[in-house]
């Protein structure tokens, strides 16, 4: 597949992940993304809990944030290493950082310093709290920005019943970076549509409160309009968005919203029990609905009679919709999720490893995972395609600016 953002070069000043999974995700739509690190003090990331800058070292969380970008050591602290930057700059369409606004200022790669030589780039920001506002020039982690402070935390709480928020795994970054990537790709559309190359900004906050918005929306509702402000009783939810569970301790989500005749007659075919379709408790609609809790009851009997992978194999053709609650390890191995490559294996010298595929897809195809690059693995490549010499260049690294 020919990438959709072929022949788009972007200049990647971040760190950690969230606006590095931006990057990624644009690498992964063909973009030529290039990641910058500071010579003497790499991206966090790639050293994260044991992880080194030597080849080959650097931490799978790393190789997962930054998967097929091109990397280059560049030391900001020094005014040569500015300009070598700005130079680069002049050359790119996206400038993407995740440094806050006092370091841009600092380092001299804020919007306007960037747009004094390059009018047309688009210029992205990934931020904690979002680029206006009291906290403005302060950073933010997932942890705090998405999971806490976005309400998900509490959310959680609630629907759980339990008394300490807990549980949140790295999700903020990713879901941030996506829509981040999403934004820049729409902010180049702008610029070819008018020439004119808007200021990209995307916060944790933001996106947790768009990923949780019916319970933030309903939370100024009355109690009985509100979503997932406390937990639901599973005998106050209907049978037919029920989980249960098997014989050996497996649970099967079920999804047949409309609750038509239709679907259930099917469904009770495929769990060999056609006569509860005939049953005048649940022959109909409005029959199935004044007895929930009856249904529920039988269906807890029905599926606690065999074993997850049973069912699973049973249900496979049945026309409505519903899932086994899988683990992490089973993903890899879903037929669905192969077919459609959302999971792919990226080779290192150590050995490939498997990950998940941007979940956007162009004429049916996602493209393919690039490596993570090591550190300041594509310096000297780069450089010479700004126009530096290999005498130049050779004086930069003598010097400290690169690496």
């Amino acid at each position: 597949m020919t990438g959709t953002l072929d022949g788009i070069k972007v200049l990647d000043l971040t760190m950690w992940a969230f606006c590095p999974a931006a990057g990624a995700v644009l690498a992964s739509w063909g973009a030529d993304v290039v990641h910058v690190e500071n010579p003497r003090s790499p991206d966090p990331m790639r050293l994260f809990s044991g992880g080194t800058a030597e080849p080959g070292g650097m931490h799978w969380m790393f190789r997962h944030y930054n998967r097929g970008k091109r990397g280059i050591g560049l030391d900001l602290a020094t005014a040569e290493g500015r300009d070598v930057l700005l130079r680069l700059a002049a050359g790119a369409d996206v400038f993407l950082t995740s440094f806050l606004p006092a370091t841009r200022r600092k380092l001299g790669f804020d919007v306007e310093q960037i747009r004094a030589v390059n009018p047309r780039i688009v210029y992205a920001k990934g931020t904690g709290a979002g680029p206006r506002g009291p906290e403005s020039e302060r950073g933010g982690y997932d942890g705090a920005s998405w999971w806490a402070r976005g309400s998900l935390a509490h959310s959680a709480m609630m629907v759980t019943d339990t008394d300490v928020p807990s549980g949140m795994v790295g999700h903020g970054d990713g879901m941030s970076g996506l829509v981040l990537a999403g934004g820049i790709a729409s902010a180049l559309f702008r610029r070819e549509r008018t020439g004119l190359a808007p200021v990209v900004d995307s916060s944790l906050l933001g996106t947790a409160m768009w990923f949780n918005g019916p319970a933030v929306i309903s939370a100024k509702m009355p109690p009985e309009q509100r979503l997932l402000g406390t937990r639901i009783p599973r005998e106050k939810t209907a049978w037919s968005s029920g989980t249960y569970r098997t014989r050996d301790g497996r649970f099967l989500y079920l999804s047949l919203l409309g609750d038509a005749d239709s679907l259930f007659t099917d469904l009770c075919a495929h769990l060999g029990r056609d006569d509860l379709a005939h049953d005048p408790r649940f022959a109909h609609t409005a029959d199935r609905i004044a007895n929930n809790l009856d249904l529920m009851a039988e269906m807890d009997r029905i599926f606690a009679t065999r074993d997850y992978a049973d069912w699973v194999k049973s249900l496979s053709t049945t026309r409505g919709v519903w899932a086994g609650v899988q683990t992490t390890e089973e993903i890899h191995d879903d037929p669905q999720a192969l077919a459609n490559r959302l999971i792919q294996e990226v080779d290192y010298p150590d050995g490939p490893i498997a990950m998940p595929t941007p979940p956007v897809m162009f004429d049916e195809d996602p493209g393919t995972i690039g490596r993570a690059p090591d550190f300041g693995e594509h310096t000297t490549e780069v450089l010479a395609e700004a126009g530096y010499t290999a005498a130049e260049i050779s004086l930069l690294r003598e010097r400290g600016v690169v690496a």
